[in-house]
């Protein structure tokens, strides 16, 4: 029987060194953040392209998306190369941790309902100072406008803002 792929990450926590195992062949979602289909190579162990429609979702190994992470994809990596900004995200926590999207502290910064949300209960200088912060991709900018439909947000100078901001009609 072949032995399971795996890894170790060390981390010191209070003068001892705890080193823990990450299964390299576990397969974990991911999920297209952006409103149209993506796609790119596999880099890991096998061949072939991923395809993942609109706001679709697949399954990828850790191998993979550690792969993906280490070439540098945008897709996943995001604006800054520590995932944010990100057209696909990683929906297993764990694996968000081990590839150091987030930490106890920070969680990931990717657009949410919740982020267009707490943007439109904000003044209009906040929301003019904040969205440039939160909305910076194409595919955060589109996915703005379609979460201002979905969301029935109603509040005619914020829109303006965000039709001027993204390049796309509310």
């Amino acid at each position: 029987m072949a032995e399971k792929a795996t890894t170790t990450k060390q981390k010191t926590v209070d003068n001892a060194t705890v080193e823990k195992k990450y299964d390299l062949d576990k397969r974990v979602s991911v999920k297209n953040l952006a409103n149209w289909r993506v796609t790119f190579a596999r880099k890991g162990e096998s061949n072939g392209d991923v395809i993942i429609e609109k706001d679709g979702r697949t399954i990828l190994t850790r191998n993979e998306i550690q792969a993906q992470i280490d070439s540098g994809n945008p897709l996943f990596v995001g604006v800054d190369g520590h995932g944010s900004h990100a057209t696909i995200y990683i929906e297993d926590a764990a694996t968000r941790k081990w590839v150091g999207f987030e930490d106890e502290n920070h969680k990931q910064l990717i657009l949410t309902d919740d982020i267009v949300l707490k943007l439109f209960e904000m003044s209009d200088q906040e929301y003019k100072n904040n969205v440039p912060t939160y909305v910076k991709t194409r595919a955060e900018k589109y996915t703005f406008i379609e979460a201002i439909r979905r969301l029935n947000l109603n509040d005619y100078r914020k829109i303006v803002f965000a039709e001027k901001h993204t390049g796309f009609k509310v």
